[in-house]
């Protein structure tokens, strides 16, 4: 048997099954079994991590890999452990994806070049995490983090469902609370908070409720139907001060238990 020194890789006749050809350029090694040529990729001890290339199919029932490089990735066919890569580019994981452990968020599923196209979730929920800034020293449970000013985790999070989603899509609210509304509407929960409902339109059109006790409506920048019961007040206004007033109807009223 030979071992024969190559800078290149060998061509099929440039050995036999009983020589070994070691490209030393590559740190390859080539052997031949009958007609066929198989060869081997080293591993660089001089670098953290290497890339090794196959232009064959590998076929294993089950692979280890550790670091550097994957990390303690196990792959198998069948099993609970399962990191499957198909035909058609899929990949079924038989347990959780979890990045790596860290005191704030720092990694991404997709980007804004690179976005995944749809996204499917069983109807349970969403969870987010709810994040804070600390100042130099950080509270993080138990222990103390001397650094920077930066957005950590809190171990808190809110909560989105697929009926939080339906609700919305049918204009309802998603709001926990409830809340009596009187004449016998007692704990209702389908109810907006707003600061104002806006014209889809026009901008200066819009119902305002930013103070207490008082109902605003705007239209086209005026005060034109003002309901308000804050403090000492206690008044209706409606219209401009040119604004035509038009009723179709009766109007009945009484004044200090008289009528007219």
């Amino acid at each position: 048997m030979a071992i024969k020194i190559k800078y290149k890789d060998p061509k099929p006749t440039d050995f036999g099954p009983t020589d070994i050809v070691i490209n030393v350029k590559e740190g390859t090694i080539f052997y031949k079994a009958e007609s066929k040529i198989f060869k081997f990729q080293g591993d660089n001890l001089n670098t953290s991590s290497d890339l090794v290339h196959y232009d064959a199919t590998i076929s294993a029932l089950k692979g280890i890999f550790k670091r550097p490089g994957l990390g303690k990735l196990r792959v198998e066919g069948e099993g609970l452990f399962k990191f499957k890569v198909g035909p058609l580019a899929s990949i079924e994981v038989g347990g959780h994806i979890l990045p790596e452990d860290s005191t704030s968020p720092i990694y991404d599923l997709g980007s804004l070049t690179n976005p995944w196209r749809d996204l499917y979730l069983s109807p349970t929920s969403l969870h987010f995490v709810k994040t804070a800034l600390g100042v130099g020293a950080s509270r993080i449970g138990t222990t103390f983090i001397i650094g920077g000013y930066r957005k950590e985790t809190m171990g808190e999070e809110e909560t989105l469902t697929k009926d939080n989603v339906t609700d919305l899509k049918a204009g309802k609210t998603i709001t926990t609370s409830s809340f009596d509304l009187g004449e016998g509407d007692t704990n209702k929960s389908n109810i907006v908070r707003p600061d104002g409902i806006m014209h889809p339109t026009d901008s200066s059109t819009y119902q305002k409720y930013t103070t207490t006790g008082r109902v605003g409506q705007f239209v086209d920048g005026t005060l034109f139907f003002d309901q308000n019961r804050n403090g000492d007040n206690n008044y209706i206004a409606l219209g401009a001060t040119d604004t035509q007033i038009r009723i179709t109807g009766t109007i009945t009223a009484s004044i200090d238990g008289g009528s007219f």
